[in-house]
């Protein structure tokens, strides 16, 4: 999620738009003008990215040719040697691109492994599994869904069928809910339609029913775009396989905010805009925040930045980028003790979105 004062929507969404992949399988790039121009058709350049070799990137998927064969690496994942799960969510990377092995099913048939970890998604549309016992990206693929011209991701979540469903903006509008694969990041539209204008932008996230239910609802803090930030206070459902949204309550708390839950069927928000900046247990029938609450030190968060949000064996994991950061730090959050600090600084990725399902463990077994 993207928190950005409104004179800079127009700038950020001329950014964006020269970072999406073309209809020509190559990636815009801006032009000589350096920024947007009002007066020219040209405001980006069609590039051919190429790899560390030196090598054109011919199926345009980003990937490097890092084996040094000089040869495009196809837009699959090196998993030759895996031994036939791939049990931690990673994958290895031998020469051969042979594609992704399927991970193992848990035992209750109901979540693959790769379900109960943490993914987050970039600005340059670049999609990553994040183990957090280890601190450890990696990367799964690049996004290249339909969102239209000048879209980004803005916030995303995922189920427990490790599907993650990212919401795209293009700086003045929602353009879509996607669904993306955490094993290549291939993407699928849904047709997604909002309820009403209030329903239009959001932080979301999954939370079991009730808990160790294996049923889930996404749930998200939604306003519009034409009001800004003013009034992202509205709780609702997205219902599957539909993907319709209905209001379920006011949020009592001012701010957007971006959301996780848990096995447990808590919902949490990460208010890192509000005053003072903080995480809060959310009533998912009546919208309160009052259950628990852990406040931030205002002097490292504030209305201004990306913010992306997960809980993970019983920690929050809060990805925020301020005004005076180069990219992204990765905060941690001890429920337990309220304490707050960077546990991974500078990870040269814009994070607007994290994703972690219901299936992720609620505390850390020793």
């Amino acid at each position: 999620m993207r928190l950005l004062p409104i004179f800079a929507l127009f700038v950020a969404a001329c950014a964006t738009a020269c970072s999406s992949p073309s209809t020509g399988g190559g990636y815009y790039a801006l032009d000589s003008h350096g920024a947007c121009d009002a007066k020219t058709a040209d405001l980006c350049s069609q590039v051919t990215p190429t790899d560390a070799t030196g090598a054109a990137d011919l199926s345009g998927d980003g990937a490097l040719a890092a084996d040094g064969d000089a040869t495009d690496d196809a837009a699959t994942t090196d998993a030759a040697a895996d031994a036939g799960t791939d049990l931690d969510g990673f994958f290895d990377d031998p020469d051969a691109d042979t594609g992704p092995t399927a991970d193992a099913v848990a035992p209750n048939g109901d979540c693959p492994e790769r379900a109960k970890i943490v993914y987050v998604v970039t600005t340059d549309n670049k999609l990553y599994s994040f183990q957090p016992d280890k601190l450890q990206f990696k990367l799964v693929g690049t996004l290249k869904c339909p969102a239209g011209f000048g879209a980004s991701p803005f916030s995303m979540s995922v189920d427990r069928q490790a599907n993650a469903w990212v919401l795209y903006w293009n700086g003045g509008s929602a353009s879509g809910i996607y669904k993306v694969s955490t094993l290549d990041a291939s993407c699928t539209s849904t047709g997604y339609k909002t309820a009403s204008p209030n329903l239009e932008i959001f932080g979301m996230g999954f939370s079991a029913n009730g808990p160790g239910q294996t049923d889930e609802t996404l749930f998200v803090i939604a306003g519009s775009t034409g009001s800004y930030w003013t009034g992202f206070d509205t709780l609702a459902s997205i219902s599957f396989p539909a993907l319709q949204a209905a209001a379920v309550a006011t949020v009592d708390f001012a701010g957007g905010a971006e959301l996780t839950g848990n096995g447990k069927g808590e919902l949490f928000g990460f208010f890192a805009g509000s005053s003072p900046p903080s995480v809060r247990q959310i009533d998912k029938v009546t919208g309160k925040t009052n259950v628990k609450s852990w406040n931030l030190p205002t002097s490292d968060f504030g209305a201004e930045g990306d913010v992306a949000f997960a809980q993970w064996g019983g920690v929050f994991y809060l990805f925020y980028q301020g005004p005076a950061d180069s990219s992204t730090n990765v905060w941690k959050l001890d429920a337990a003790t309220g304490k707050a600090s960077i546990v991974k600084a500078n990870t040269g990725m814009t994070i607007v979105g994290a994703g972690v399902s219901s299936c992720a463990p609620t505390a850390i077994v020793p």
